[in-house]
């Protein structure tokens, strides 16, 4: 019995001293990017400078004005899709008697990069030209733009927008009218 007890005891120092391991690393997962909706109907206002010109460069010049705009996006996903109405207006800055409106109807189809919307659009617009020769016709609109979320309410944005016409109002030449617009829209 003498024996057994001192075998088992020269085994366990044998096996030299416990290590007690130190506590795991806990390690917080990483924050998932937050998963913006851009689902919703807006309204806003915008500040609109740009160009205009015809084929024979008779009025071309700078332009300025402001604008409008509510519409509806629908968030799919990866793909943002919708529809906008906006009315703008300006005058020319070589022609200052002589002012512009546009009623314009868009379809707008964007990537959702998260509280970043790029998108392009098309459509049309109601183009009118004031002043001592009244002119007016319908437009074909096309462009691209950007939307940062400031916040799940504001959304900010660029916009650069074309309207051109052949022939505008039959009288003869091409107009074209660029656009480059800074937005302001509330979500609802």
């Amino acid at each position: 019995m003498i024996a057994t007890l001192m075998l088992s005891a020269s085994a366990a120092q044998a096996g030299g001293p416990v290590v007690v391991a130190d506590d795991p690393v806990v390690v917080a997962p990483a924050e998932a990017a937050v998963d913006y909706d851009w689902t919703g109907f807006y309204v806003g206002l915008s500040a609109i400078t740009g160009t205009f010109s015809d084929d024979g460069g008779l009025t071309s010049g700078g332009t300025s004005g402001y604008g409008l705009q509510a519409g509806y996006l629908r968030d799919l996903g990866k793909f943002v899709v919708g529809g906008e109405l906006a009315y703008a207006q300006g005058d020319y800055d070589a022609f200052p008697a002589n002012d512009w409106t546009s009623t314009r109807l868009k379809l707008i189809g964007g990537f959702d990069a998260g509280r970043v919307l790029p998108y392009g659009f098309v459509g049309m617009s109601k183009y009118d030209v004031g002043g001592a020769s009244q002119f007016s016709d319908n437009v074909t609109i096309y462009g691209l733009g950007a939307k940062f979320a400031v916040s799940p309410k504001i959304a900010v944005g660029l916009e650069y927008l074309v309207e051109n016409k052949s022939n505008f109002d039959n009288a003869g030449f091409d107009m074209e009218n660029s656009e480059l617009s800074l937005r302001l829209d509330y979500r609802f």
